[in-house]
């Protein structure tokens, strides 16, 4: 023994240090990024949901008998729409209306809304209703 005392780090211990500094940075990057793909994801899947509910109430508020209310398969003329209906979107929107047989004066009215998610797979959701003739 010299009678000196050593402090401070030695190169290898700064090296594993900033190794493992890096690594756990790159984890939380990807992390961050996965959250982020999944809050875009949650979004849009809200959009579509508002978007297609929105127009089974638009439908129902014709009423039972109104021309809007025909049988029929139907899109949206100014697709793709944004989350509001408005042209310039990333959504498609189709809805189909048919008599609910053997029910009668009821009609099954379905809105379905189409986009493509960051990854460019298709996404889709589909809500039903019913409307009924409440004339009687």
């Amino acid at each position: 023994m010299n009678g000196k005392s050593q402090s401070g780090f030695t190169l290898i211990e700064i090296v594993v240090a900033t190794f493992i500094m890096i690594l756990g940075m790159a984890m939380i990057g990807s992390v961050v990024t996965e959250v982020s793909k999944k809050n875009f994801l949650s979004l849009r899947h809200t959009q579509a949901v508002i978007l297609a509910q929105n127009r089974i109430e638009i439908l129902l508020n014709y009423g039972y008998n109104s021309s809007q209310m025909q049988d029929g398969s139907y899109e949206n003329p100014l697709n793709p729409v944004d989350q509001t209906g408005f042209a310039s979107g990333v959504f498609t929107q189709f809805w189909d209306i048919e008599d609910l047989n053997p029910i009668e004066k009821s009609k099954l009215i379905t809105s379905s809304v189409t986009w493509l998610d960051a990854d460019g797979e298709e996404r889709r959701v589909i809500l039903t209703a019913v409307g009924v003739d409440e004339s009687n």
